[in-house]
């Protein structure tokens, strides 16, 4: 299926290091992309996680400094393209690792609940189109505006794995307490 996206790059490989004993986040890459409409630099993050799971983030790369960067409307009107870059970098993803999973938030703008985000709700509709349910389970969590593609096939070896990862980003970000 091809998807009207920005031609994307791969960048570099960030390592990550965990003080306490156990590792869950491995290391992030960075995917740069240039829009031809608005001549805008985007970055977007992957971060590798244990058991080959895959969680994307992306915003504009003049926000890289700032703490509200995957908050920010751009009003640049090129939400579409942007999305569908970051979701052909998932299909690349899930080409090269047949074990892969994806996780993803819907950031809340200024002065929006975290509960159920306009972006949540965006971004879950374009991956249940490209991602089926034959080949992923989808697990979503309103309250935080969190959604997880996890592989039927790892499921099967794993029945526990959904509640395992659950448990891995309640540990590793205190969003999800």
């Amino acid at each position: 299926m091809e998807l009207n996206h920005y031609p994307y790059h791969f960048v570099q490989r960030f390592d990550e290091y965990c003080a306490l004993g156990e590792q869950f986040l491995k290391y992030k890459w960075l995917y740069a992309f240039k829009s031809p409409k608005s001549h805008q630099w985007y970055w977007a993050w992957v971060e590798v996680y244990d058991n080959h799971f895959y969680a994307i983030k992306f915003h504009l790369k003049v926000h890289k400094d700032s703490e509200n960067k995957y908050s920010f409307m751009t009003g640049l009107h090129e939400a579409r393209q942007v999305i569908n870059t970051c979701m052909c970098i998932m299909m690349e993803i899930a080409k090269k690792d047949p074990r892969s999973s994806f996780g993803f938030i819907g950031a809340n703008m200024a002065g929006e609940s975290t509960i159920f985000t306009k972006r949540f709700k965006v971004y879950s509709r374009i991956v249940a189109t490209y991602f089926s349910d034959e080949h992923f389970e989808h697990t979503m969590n309103i309250e935080k505006s969190a959604y997880m593609l996890v592989r039927r096939s790892e499921i099967e070896a794993n029945p526990d794995l959904v509640s395992q990862l659950n448990q891995k980003f309640k540990i590793l970000y205190d969003y999800f307490e």
